[in-house]
């Protein structure tokens, strides 16, 4: 019997898995596919996120960015850096390996290419049932994305409701020289081109990731909205990027700062199957790897004191609150006034530069999004004076 089984090889169960081996406990990892598996995902790693892995390998960073460029929906575009890296550009096949293969160096056991078809719960244990066999564990964390077998089997959400969004995403090959004329040094690039929602441009080495995301339920022609940015991006950077895309890739993104339950006897949900993803960006690694360290703390914890309760296990959510969910209430309340004042939102950033850059310390992680707001609440007097100047 295992002490910890993990579902889900992503960033939040390699982390886990790492974490809960380091700590001395028998740990079991289980990803459906086969490693180097391919993530839809634009890649980007902010540098806080970089801190709790304690760093990558060079190889894995494609690029370095330290600012970006914002388009308003008229592609009127201005740019903004930050002396310090904001993130880093990653392929998350590559990224995703590394850290599953680090998880195993440090003695968890790590299989590949086998799903978790049930999760069964006694009150000794926790059965897995997988594609290829069933193990037992005194308890399962679950970090199996947005879909979570974990989450349905145990009873914790059998489905979302309309705290989700949905993303579309390619992958275009440019060549080295390509990607440079398109993006241009240092930056990324988001176009704000939807009513709760924006475009996207991620430089990697010799290729880019452009997508398009909204965070709504429902939302109505995603598809041919995507067409017509890529279309629009290709004609105006005069760069053929709609005829070389092979391949449209969708994803679902809950919408952090809910109040969601998140744990129960023997259970923990971490990263996008707990809903921890920032509402405004739809930034997911970071919370999946903070959310992942906390619940191999917390399962270290419950395995020495052998009490693997709903009761006990409060602890993982107290410390996830504290840690990082209260602040992602605070980005839900960012994101709900931005996006329902867009058109404020973007003259304001346009009129002041300031503003943006606290943003980027924001999104780089110096800065939480609590203090975020405080700033902009004392900041708002300047602010609105650029505004009725218009300069």
């Amino acid at each position: 019997m295992y002490d910890v089984i993990i579902a889900g090889g992503g960033p939040a169960g390699s982390i886990a898995a790492e974490r809960a081996a380091r700590s001395g406990l028998d740990v079991l990892m289980l990803e459906k596919a086969v490693y180097p598996r391919h993530k839809t995902c634009g890649g980007g790693v902010t540098q806080k996120a970089l801190d709790i892995i304690g760093g990558i390998d060079k190889g894995l960073i494609e690029r370095e960015t330290f600012g970006a460029r914002i388009f308003l929906p008229d592609y009127r575009n201005f740019a903004g850096m930050l002396e310090t890296r904001v993130a880093v550009m990653t392929r998350r096949a590559n990224l995703d390996h590394w850290l599953a293969n680090r998880a195993g160096d440090r003695g968890a056991v790590v299989h590949d290419g086998e799903a978790v078809k049930d999760v069964l719960f006694t009150e000794d244990c926790v059965e897995v049932v997988t594609s290829e066999n069933r193990y037992r564990s005194r308890m399962i964390i679950g970090s199996d994305g947005v879909n979570s077998t974990v989450a349905r089997r145990s009873g914790i959400r059998t489905r979302w409701g309309a705290d989700i969004g949905m993303c579309l995403e390619a992958e275009v090959e440019l060549g080295e020289t390509g990607v440079d004329e398109c993006v241009g040094d240092r930056l990324v690039e988001f176009y704000f081109i939807g009513d709760r929602g924006y475009g996207w441009i991620f430089p990697k080495r010799d290729h880019i990731s452009i997508g398009i995301g909204e965070f709504a339920p429902r939302v109505s022609d995603l598809k041919g909205s995507f067409s017509r940015f890529v279309r629009d991006v290709s004609i105006r950077k005069n760069i053929d990027i709609e005829g070389r895309i092979n391949g449209i890739n969708s994803y679902r993104i809950p919408v952090g700062g809910f109040d969601r339950r998140i744990h129960g006897d023997r259970v923990l949900l971490t990263g996008d199957a707990a809903g921890f993803v920032d509402p405004f960006l739809g930034e997911g690694i970071y919370y999946a790897l903070k959310s992942g360290e906390i619940a191999a703390g917390v399962a270290a914890c419950a395995v020495e004191s052998d009490d693997f309760s709903e009761r006990f296990l409060q602890e993982y959510v107290a410390r996830c609150e504290k840690e990082f969910n209260y602040d992602l209430k605070s980005a839900l309340k960012f994101a709900n006034f931005t996006y329902g004042h867009q058109n404020l939102f973007l003259k304001a950033i346009w009129r002041d530069k300031k503003l943006f850059m606290e943003y980027m310390r924001t999104a780089r992680g110096d800065v939480t999004y609590t203090e975020f707001n405080r700033w902009c609440a004392r900041r708002s007097p300047v602010t609105l004076a650029k505004l009725i100047i218009g300069r």
